[in-house]
């Protein structure tokens, strides 16, 4: 298959140091803002993004060399983990996925590449600093069952039996994210890669739709080994030496067969004789459910045996005579 070219890749230059520069200072704030803003996290996500860009518009040396500036700025402004942080686990990633899209071998392929490589560095990051790892997600959930929160919503005027089943809720959340937190870390990477493909697909369906191979993400389905570990999965758990893992196996699949469903409800909402503003809409209806995880996970399992997608297939040509 041979790379997409179109005008604006004939007119393609090589970018100047103001252009990398730039990628560069605009992927540091992005990042930067969740130093300054703990909820504003989802920009660092996506502060990858102008560096995905610049590939696409320079080449991949120019794409290094902002995510290396980018890295190195923001050492130079918070601390060396944050710069360690963007380098390994957001940037070195999506430039994968956007270079293997770049090559020709489409933006799907490209996201499978990218969550690999994260998927290897947090396997490491969990093997050699577990403990730290836990305590990230873990610790949080003490603060908001310990007696000083508790206090300080008593003293809020919420009544003390809503305070109990708050505490009790919580305490089952953090109790469970004790045992799963390593599936948890894997999903997070998954949806970084995911958050990223998306917005470089929105970007080019608007600017340069000739390097897109079609709707790649709506031909998403797994292999019928996932349901197989799916279901082995799900008998381990009678185990007791054996259910924290498989806890965890449960977990992720979980999320694969959510991305599964959600591939083929945008699959039918492409097809409605709707305007696209109605579609998005449809979309953005199905996410805020309540029950969207399961229900989509539940929609993405049985796709497996009856691929839902197929019914809606335009008839193939009739054959000439």
């Amino acid at each position: 298959m041979t790379m997409p070219v179109s005008a604006s890749a004939h007119e393609r230059r090589e970018p100047g140091a103001e252009s990398v520069l730039g990628a560069a200072l605009v992927s540091a704030a992005l990042f930067g803002m969740r130093e300054l803003v703990p909820f504003l996290f989802p920009l660092a996500i996506v502060s990858p993004f102008p560096v995905l860009v610049l590939r696409l518009r320079g080449g991949l040396g120019s794409a290094l060399a902002a995510g290396s500036a980018s890295a190195a700025l923001l050492a130079a402004a918070f601390s060396p983990g944050a710069g360690l942080v963007f380098l390994l686990f957001l940037a070195v990633p999506a430039l994968l996925m956007v270079d293997v899209m770049a090559r020709g071998r489409g933006l799907l392929r490209g996201c499978g590449l990218a969550f690999a490589v994260i998927a290897l560095q947090l396997g490491a990051a969990l093997v050699f600093a577990n403990e730290r790892m836990s305590a990230e997600l873990v610790d949080p959930f003490d603060y908001y069952t310990s007696p000083k929160f508790m206090d300080e919503v008593r003293g809020a005027g919420v009544p003390a039996e809503q305070v109990e089943a708050w505490a009790e809720q919580v305490g089952v959340v953090s109790r469970a994210m004790a045992v799963v937190y390593p599936a948890v870390y894997l999903i997070m990477g998954a949806l970084v890669v995911l958050a990223n493909s998306t917005m470089l697909r929105l970007y080019l369906a608007r600017r340069d739709p000739a390097w897109l191979e079609g709707n790649e993400f709506e031909r998403l389905r797994w292999p019928f080994a996932i349901a197989l570990a799916f279901v082995a999965s799900g008998l381990a758990v009678l185990a007791p030496a054996l259910r924290p893992a498989a806890y965890n196996v449960l977990l992720l699949l979980a999320f694969f067969f959510a991305l599964q469903g959600l591939a083929v409800v945008a699959f039918y909402t492409r097809r409605l004789a709707a305007p696209p503003l109605l579609r998005w809409a449809v979309m953005v209806l199905v996410l805020v459910n309540p029950w969207a995880p399961q229900i989509l996970a539940l929609l993405g399992l049985f796709d497996i045996w009856f691929d839902f997608r197929k019914w809606a297939e335009p008839p193939p040509p009739a054959a000439q005579a």
